[in-house]
């Protein structure tokens, strides 16, 4: 994995949890028990791709998966810091509002659905309805993604470093996409130069997220009109 920026100067000790003998209630059993016990830095050993792991946190821990969880993994995150060494399922990081996800490797259909904030970011491919009613979180792909991302999304950001699909931008409402390959768009969806703001802002991102891609080499995807449905 790319290395993080971050200081990790306060926290002193890991807790490992191994998942061989456990399903997925009795990890997040433990993951709750643990964080209730104010442990800061927990390692999930994943041992099999369990579904819905590492759900529905509120608090600023640091959690690692390692290995490769299934779908919806870090879903309904509230402030936690979650590392994934591996590839991931569906939807990881469904819903969430607040923290980060960090996924080594790539990921399955639909990152990011629904995410009110934080950010998420994959350092691989993903498939496709990539931030699918995204409102308001930042989603990065380090590499390719597939159909139909941004589909109804409200705010936030979707990056792409690779190549996009079609319909990228179908029917959005808000936000922005940023795209650094090629790709098709969607209804209501239309292509703009990069502002000095945009490239700004995706400098930041890239520094802060060990990201190497050439800004100059991205496009804009914004919606065309506001209310798209009642024109």
């Amino acid at each position: 994995m790319k290395p993080i920026k971050g200081d990790d100067s306060m926290i002193t000790e890991e807790k490992v949890i191994s998942g061989k003998y456990m399903t997925t209630r009795t990890i997040n059993v433990e993951i709750k028990k643990a964080l209730d016990e104010n442990e800061k830095k927990l390692n999930i050993e994943v041992t099999k791709p369990f579904d819905s792991v590492a759900v529905g946190l509120c608090c600023d821990a640091d959690i690692t998966l390692d290995g490769s969880p299934g779908d919806f993994a870090g879903a309904l995150n509230d402030g936690a810091k979650i590392s994934i060494k591996g590839n991931v399922g569906r939807y990881v990081g469904n819903n969430m509002t607040s923290g980060e996800i960090l996924v080594e490797g790539s990921a399955d259909d639909g990152v990011g659905f629904g995410t009110y904030d934080g950010n998420i970011v994959i350092y691989g491919n993903a498939g496709n309805a990539v931030g699918q009613l995204n409102k308001g979180g930042t989603i990065i792909i380090d590499g390719n993604i597939g159909d139909l991302s941004g589909l109804y999304m409200l705010s936030g950001n979707i990056i792409v470093t690779g190549n996009a699909g079609k319909d990228t931008g179908d029917w959005m409402i808000g936000g922005s996409i940023y795209v650094g390959g090629s790709f098709e768009t969607g209804t209501n969806a239309e292509v703009r130069e990069l502002t000095l703001d945009d490239k700004l802002k995706l400098k930041k991102l890239f520094d802060h997220y060990s990201v190497d891609a050439e800004i100059d080499n991205f496009k804009k995807i914004e919606n065309k009109e506001i209310r798209p449905f009642y024109g």
